[in-house]
């Protein structure tokens, strides 16, 4: 497996080393930390005098100092555990730098860290982690929270391909690795609420209601048969609700310490900010999510 690390120095950086330790098998995988210095705005800034250009050259001299010593110590660290091990230093905007990375490298997972989100607190580095997860060619690990083991995880299905891609993803880790999985497939609310629905109309209303959670509970029962194959402890629930609001008071019920869900590539940036449940997960979990790409 290859493995794209994006670190910043923050204690996520070592929760993120710490979350690949419980995921892989460091034997069997390369990885390849990357931190990225975002210079790019001050191009923007008006003409400066000499001395106020001396200054700038000066703090970017000291920023890519501070920043490969950083790829540096992390490097040392790492090489403890990882035979396969490299660092690299991006320069120009992170996201784009960071996704770009993990297209060159092929990575089979690319890890970044996040605070601990509500709606009215920014991501890590801004908007970064959310641009990364709108770019990336690749399933990308959104750590929260730090991780002593994995023990039980919440699995968003719906039935799409990045859905199946997610269970095929799960079932390639090391054997011993094998949490507990609630399989969960959400039936999102029909759009009626402002809808005044004909007394006629109620039966076929709840006839479609019951074939939608027969439908959904064969999905989620067949996706936990599938994980159980392999030898995950798993079973599949129905629920009701918007899928991301659902995902997340589940995962806070269960203690999970990290939601599985799929995302289509091909977003525009509207759609994936506006209206993507992975989004939506990653910004209220309570804990660490995997995002799968296709």
């Amino acid at each position: 497996m290859k493995i794209v690390c994006a670190i910043d120095g923050s204690r996520y950086s070592q929760w993120q080393l710490d979350w690949l330790r419980r995921l892989c098998s460091p034997d069997d995988c390369s990885l390849l930390l990357v931190h990225a210095v975002d210079m790019t705005q001050f191009k923007t800034l008006p003409t400066l005098d000499q001395k106020s250009r001396s200054a700038l050259v000066k703090v970017m001299e000291f920023s890519f100092e501070g920043a490969a010593r950083l790829l540096e110590v992390a490097e040392v660290k790492a090489a403890k555990t990882w035979g396969d091990v490299r660092a690299k230093l991006l320069r120009g905007h992170p996201a784009e730098g960071i996704a770009r990375s993990a297209k060159r490298e092929r990575a089979d997972l690319l890890v970044i860290g996040s605070r601990g989100v509500t709606e009215f607190q920014p991501m890590l580095l801004g908007s970064v982690s959310r641009k990364v997860l709108m770019q990336a060619p690749c399933p990308v690990l959104v750590v929260k929270k730090p991780v002593s083991t994995l023990k039980k995880v919440v699995f968003g299905t719906d039935g799409s391909i990045e859905s199946w891609k997610a269970v095929t993803w799960l079932r390639q880790l090391p054997e011993r690795i094998r949490p507990v999985v609630t399989v969960a497939s959400v039936i999102p609310p029909l759009p009626l609420e402002s809808i005044r629905i004909p007394a006629g109309a109620l039966a076929v209303y709840d006839l479609l209601e019951v074939v939608l959670r027969r439908e959904a509970q064969k999905l989620a029962t067949r996706v936990a048969g599938t994980l159980r194959k392999a030898g995950f402890s798993a079973e599949g629930i129905v629920m009701s609700g918007p899928p991301a609001a659902e995902l997340v008071e589940l995962s806070g019920r269960e203690r999970a310490n990290l939601i599985v869900v799929g995302s289509g590539n091909g977003r525009g940036a509207q759609e994936y900010f506006m209206g993507s449940v992975a989004d939506a997960v990653v910004k209220h979990a309570p804990c660490s999510v995997l995002v799968h790409r296709r």
